[in-house]
């Protein structure tokens, strides 16, 4: 009995087609095209499954006998977008970013940048992976400065409670009343209409 798989895609490298994987269903099988490398991996089509707390990778060997390799999401640094020319023009594409080049597994690759900042939002929530970001250079980054799991911002300006706003401050409270007024006297004369003939 064969294990069904939610979403399918396939990745042509240096093709204009759009790939997409959605995170809402995992996990989710895709197919792309290998490199050689000097390990003995074979420049074949390697398929992955994500899941939601590993990755299973199968590759076909230069013997043409199946490696499979499941690492766990925890091994990838994160969700890395890049932008890289191909045959047609600019492509724009998702990875899940590993030290080790062979384990990357690219999420979504499209010629146009339309949905690309969304979607590498929600990868980043639904795998609970920090966002990465390719730079000109080759080198790789996180847009947003953080601390552990933490991103840091710059604090945000709390409002006045009104609760606490309509209250007496602390030291007033402390400060004894003052005594009686003494009574007011008023000078005026008076004004009845007592003497006017009716």
């Amino acid at each position: 009995m064969r294990r069904q798989i939610a979403c399918t895609a396939e990745v042509h490298r240096g093709a204009s087609c759009r790939v997409r994987l959605d995170p809402f269903e995992l996990p989710a099988r895709v197919v792309y095209k290998g490199v050689s490398r000097a390990g003995g991996h074979a420049p074949g089509q390697h398929v992955a499954i994500v899941g939601r707390d590993s990755v299973m990778i199968r590759r076909e060997t230069n013997a043409g006998v199946p490696l499979y390799v499941t690492v766990p999401l925890s091994a990838y640094a994160g969700v890395l977008l890049s932008v890289h020319d191909g045959p047609e023009g600019r492509i724009v594409g998702l990875t899940l970013h590993h030290r080790n080049g062979d384990l990357e597994v690219p999420l979504f690759e499209a010629d146009n940048t339309d949905d690309v900042i969304a979607d590498w939002q929600v990868w980043s929530r639904t795998l609970s992976r920090p966002l990465l970001i390719r730079n000109a250079d080759g080198t790789v980054c996180e847009p947003q400065e953080r601390l552990g799991g933490v991103i840091v911002k710059r604090p945000v300006a709390r409002r006045a409670n009104r609760f606490f706003a309509e209250r007496r401050p602390k030291f007033l409270c402390q400060r004894g009343t003052g005594g009686r007024l003494s009574g007011i006297i008023y000078r005026e004369d008076e004004i009845i209409a007592r003497d006017i003939a009716s």
